[in-house]
């Protein structure tokens, strides 16, 4: 069962553009930040905070409007939106069975090393 429709496409690649663009946008003020207290950029430039954050959206603006606006990532990005179309999520109980397994084969390997470990370690405890 696919959870999501071939018809709200572009709603999704919108939203996936625009929170990459939010992401850009955080990182850029975050970077600047990080600049600022570096270089002592608060002392030196006026209004510093709101130039950062300034800056940081104008990237995130920028880099949405670059994305939806690029031919070639607008085609990408349909391909990559038309295959996850196509994916079969598999039902609940699956993973619920799939994980409980993955957790009882992961805790018998562990309590193998911790053995292992114990055991290694009364030996050289022997040794020296």
């Amino acid at each position: 069962m696919s959870v999501i429709k071939s018809e709200d496409s572009k709603k999704w690649i919108n939203s996936f553009v625009a929170v990459c663009s939010i992401l850009v946008g955080y990182l850029v003020i975050k970077f600047l930040g990080q600049m600022g207290e570096w270089f002592d950029l608060e002392a030196k430039v006026k209004n510093f905070l709101m130039v950062s954050q300034g800056v940081g959206i104008l990237f995130g603006l920028g880099t949405f409007i670059f994305v939806t606006k690029n031919v070639k990532a607008a085609g990408h990005m349909d391909e990559v939106y038309a295959e996850l179309v196509k994916v079969v999520w598999p039902e609940k109980d699956n993973v619920v069975k799939s994980t409980i397994g993955i957790v009882i084969g992961v805790s018998i390997i562990s309590g193998l090393f911790v053995a292992v470990d114990f055991l290694f370690r009364k030996l050289l405890e022997l040794a020296y």
